[in-house]
């Protein structure tokens, strides 16, 4: 019997290794590997609960005990104040949290959409090694350190050199700073904890859209067993839109953050939201975009089987139809062929309605449902914003209008 908890994660690892189907986009990675060497990872589970609430804290409450030692926790320094900071409080307390969180709901998905693949006979019983071999192949990629080295090294230049030559709001805490001197413990932590932090959790979110690229995309290049005729018109993949809950997490902390950032000048500085919306609605669609590309690949394959079943299915249904044509409207006797008599396909009016669910094959696997999961997460924040100035009732009045 495994006697510690390092012992239980070994032995769970082998267990589930057995299958070669429980590939996770977060286990097992470099940072996941630290995170258990230093203890905030225990036993089998992703703990993700007590390390988003461990990482709420270092990040946001010494900044708030150094605002409140120093008095500037409230009202009384304008927009310098520790209340006045939005984007600090929604990255320390929302945005963070919310994307670590998500690290649990993607280290279930992903396993179960591998698993749902073979149960549902979209990998068939002889392509199953290869199916296992490519899963395998993804997973030494999540496994490399080199992506990991680029994501810090790209974090630390963005956080320090970035700092230095632009001044932002959370680093210029209630002055101008003339030099790094000038700099408040403030300015300091947010430019070595809460900035870098951030940075390293939305990089790594990145880096785990790309890994499922290349997971569907290591897929889509295999001989899959879809179906043309499938009623989710996605040839029996509809199940993998599933996948995109998993961002859903993400894309809300991201657009948040950068909407509290908007935020802050709409309130302190009487920017007008209005006069931004560019801005905001590029922002709500980069963030909604980034996380929908992975499911690219798939567009090829299900393409590929459209326009090869759109071909088969017309000869189907012009040999069944010209069959029917020469009995009944020429009067000729053409025997008893098996098509007119194949119940799969009963008369004129069912085999068109079998090449008319061909021709409704979608070209993408996701739905309308996928695509809200991940846009409206990204929308809300930055609508938030400009109803910081334009009340709920004028948008949907205007709306309304619009559609009337």
């Amino acid at each position: 019997m495994p006697d510690s908890k390092n012992e239980l994660h070994e032995a769970w690892s082998a267990r589930n290794a057995g299958n070669g189907l429980d590939l996770s986009l977060v286990r097992d990675d470099v940072i996941f590997r630290a995170q258990r060497q230093i203890g905030l990872i225990s036993g089998p589970s992703m703990s993700a609960l007590r390390r988003a609430l461990f990482f709420a804290a270092v990040s946001w409450l010494p900044v708030a005990i150094w605002a409140v030692v120093t008095g500037r926790a409230w009202e009384g320094t304008g927009d310098a104040s520790f209340a006045a900071h939005f984007g600090l409080h929604v990255r320390c307390l929302f945005a963070i949290p919310l994307m670590i969180l998500a690290e649990e709901i993607a280290n279930d998905a992903v396993p179960a959409f591998l698993r749902r693949c073979v149960e549902m006979g979209i990998v068939t019983a002889e392509a199953t090694a290869e199916f296992r071999a490519r899963i395998a192949d993804v997973g030494r990629l999540r496994s490399r350190a080199l992506p990991w080295v680029v994501i810090i090294g790209a974090t630390l230049a963005w956080s320090t050199i970035g700092a230095i030559f632009t001044r932002t709001e959370d680093v210029a805490w209630g002055h101008t700073p003339a030099g790094l001197n000038d700099i408040t413990f403030a300015g300091w932590w947010f430019l070595l904890v809460i900035r870098p932090l951030f940075v390293i959790l939305l990089l790594a979110w990145l880096w785990r859209a790309f890994l499922l690229f290349v997971l569907l995309l290591r897929i889509a290049g295999m001989p899959l067993s879809l179906v043309p005729t499938h009623p989710d018109r996605a040839g029996g993949l509809s199940f993998v839109e599933r996948l995109a809950f998993m961002f859903s997490p993400v894309a809300l902390a991201i657009s948040s953050a950068a909407a509290a950032s908007f935020a802050h000048d709409v309130v302190y500085h009487g920017v007008n939201p209005l006069d931004m919306k560019a801005l905001l609605l590029t922002s709500a669609l980069l963030a909604s975009v980034v996380f929908l590309i992975p499911f690219v690949p798939l567009c090829v394959a299900l393409g590929r089987l459209k326009r090869r079943a759109l071909l088969e299915y017309a000869s189907l249904v012009a040999h069944h139809d010209r069959l029917v044509h020469l009995r009944w409207i020429h009067g000729r006797d053409i025997g008893t062929p098996q098509i007119l008599d194949a119940p799969e396909l009963g008369p004129v009016a069912d085999i068109h309605a079998v090449y008319d669910a061909v021709n409704a094959t979608r070209w993408i696997p996701v739905s309308r449902v996928a695509i809200a999961a991940v846009a409206i997460p990204a929308v809300v924040p930055m609508l938030c914003v400009v109803l910081l100035q334009v009340p709920l009732a004028t948008i949907l009045g205007k709306a309304i209008k619009t559609l009337i």
